[in-house]
């Protein structure tokens, strides 16, 4: 086993000279103008070789070292842009260092939660989220264009495979965010699988609009380093110029998550969806019926897998012959199983937890929370929150999840998070949050607010009031205000009740509808 930065090295002495990050398409945003020609799509940000990435991320490497970060150094990371992130992350593994990379749209409330359980030695940040990171550090943060870039000296590996690399924030069920400590392994590992099962070689381009703070993004990275490959980072996801952007780039593979597979399905027909490179796309969370309706629209496969944070990819599909509507067998450094909350094997085809044993990929455990991480396993066995099923030949398949974390959009959000923002409104008596469908096959937040009795609820005031501590993904798109909440025997808020039923009668306001959430 080798670690981050001698996957990068190894990828700078066999394709130096080659491409690996290229042009990226215009951020999506409200506000961004383009006049969608392919010839503007990609005119943002230059081409960077693999040998020209390696001298940037040694004269950051050098520059970050002389500011006091070394080996074990806890260096957050709040960055709008990908490259940005990306050199930072490849320069705390060059130095031993551990990255903790922020969300750039989390709010100063937001990221003191983060800072409480992951205290870091300095945090990066740019001049858009530079305000926000300094008020929740109680002073400034070192500026990613202010950092000294000598470059004069070639500095030496000094972390193993085991060492600590990322410190990812991942929600739980417990009320706060944790630190998921993620080493080396865990992203070389999987990254040289995926180059040999998706058949990936230095002539594939990587396209991809997951951000680098999570580890998918991190993860599709790292996999077209150990090939050589090149890379599109695009700021964000648009439906409606997805295949002129990989049209104009010549993308080879995509990395999706479900939601968007749904999205493009939906779009009108354009000239470019049968004008690209793209040979298949990797992810998780289709519908068997959206895969169904990608590969037949656009001739390109779809390769269906399954990991969380704390696992990296464990399951996955082959490139050619996937099982319809599974989500894969398991990895060669995987074992995975069906079992109930003590462990006991269920039989095929019987629906119960998804657990993954311990191997040297998984997360190392939390941050400073050994408690957390022993409820997160049986014996040595991870129990992921999710439940599935396995086949006659040994095809997994998702069935559902059993932790209360909504997920939209590609992001975890944590219930109880929007739950105590929302109580602690004056005139909020109880609010329940809960996962909804949304229109493509992934899932919208819920809130149902009972209101107190001197009190009188407005839901642009409960928005507005939810904005000041939620960034903006996690605010609800539905809210209903109702007289009470369905409870269970031992007085909890019955959320089972609330998703089967959907409503308890009370008046739904739906944000997108009104035009106050897009």
């Amino acid at each position: 086993m080798t670690t981050l930065d001698r996957l990068l090295r190894n990828a700078v002495e066999r394709w130096g000279d080659l491409p690996f990050l290229l042009a990226a398409p215009p951020p999506v945003a409200s506000h961004t103008r383009s006049s969608g020609r392919a010839d503007d799509l990609l005119a943002c940000e230059p081409e960077e070789t693999y040998r020209a990435f390696d001298r940037r991320v040694d004269s950051l490497a050098a520059g970050l070292r002389a500011r006091g970060i070394g080996m074990g150094s806890m260096l957050g990371a709040s960055l709008r842009n990908p490259r940005d992130l990306a050199w930072s992350w490849f320069a705390a593994a060059r130095l031993g260092a551990v990255l903790v990379p922020l969300n750039p749209a989390l709010t100063t409330t937001e990221v003191c939660a983060v800072m409480r359980v992951v205290p870091t030695d300095a945090v990066l940040a740019d001049r858009a989220t530079a305000g926000v990171v300094g008020a929740a550090l109680g002073a400034d943060p070192w500026l990613i264009d202010g950092v000294p870039r000598t470059g004069a000296e070639r500095l030496h590996p000094c972390a193993e495979a085991a060492s600590p690399l990322t410190v990812l924030s991942t929600s739980g069920t417990t009320g706060r965010p944790k630190g998921c400590v993620l080493t080396h392994a865990s992203y070389v590992l999987p990254a040289e699988d995926f180059g040999r099962w998706m058949k990936v070689t230095n002539l594939d381009r990587f396209f991809t609009c997951l951000p680098l703070f999570h580890l998918a993004g991190q993860a599709f990275v790292a996999a077209a380093v150990a090939s050589g490959a090149s890379v599109i980072l695009a700021r964000g996801f648009s439906g409606s110029r997805f295949w002129d952007h990989v049209a104009a780039s010549g993308a080879t593979l995509f990395r999706h998550l479900g939601e968007m597979l749904a999205v493009l399905c939906a779009q009108r027909p354009v000239p470019a969806e049968r004008r690209h490179r793209l040979r298949a796309v990797y992810g998780g969370g289709a519908a068997p019926t959206t895969v169904r309706c990608f590969q037949r629209r656009f001739g390109v496969p779809v390769v269906e897998g399954y990991g969380l944070t704390e696992t990296n990819t464990v399951l996955r599909n082959e490139l050619h012959g996937a099982r319809s509507g599974s989500i894969g067998r398991p990895t060669p450094y995987a074992e995975v199983r069906i079992a109930d909350e003590q462990g006991i094997e269920r039989a095929t085809r019987e629906i119960a937890e998804i657990q993954v044993r311990r191997n040297p990929v998984m997360t190392a455990g939390y941050l400073s929370d050994p408690g957390a991480t022993a409820s997160a396993f049986v014996g040595d066995w991870y129990r992921t929150g999710d439940l599935g099923w396995q086949d006659d030949d040994g095809y997994f398949y998702f069935a559902g999840r059993t932790k209360d974390v909504i997920r939209r959009r590609g992001e975890n959000i944590r219930a109880c998070e929007i739950e105590d923002v929302l109580g602690s409104h004056p005139a909020v008596a109880a609010a329940a949050v809960v996962g909804v469908a949304d229109e493509v096959g992934g899932e919208e937040c819920k809130a149902f607010v009972v209101g107190t009795q001197a009190g009188t609820l407005s839901v642009d005031e409960l928005v507005q009031w939810s904005r000041a501590s939620l960034a903006d993904f996690k605010i609800p798109r539905y809210f209903e205000i109702c007289d009470e909440l369905p409870r269970t025997p031992t007085n909890k808020v019955d959320k089972s009740r609330l998703r089967e039923k959907g409503t308890v009668g009370g008046t739904c306001t739906d944000l997108l509808a009104t035009g106050a959430q897009r």
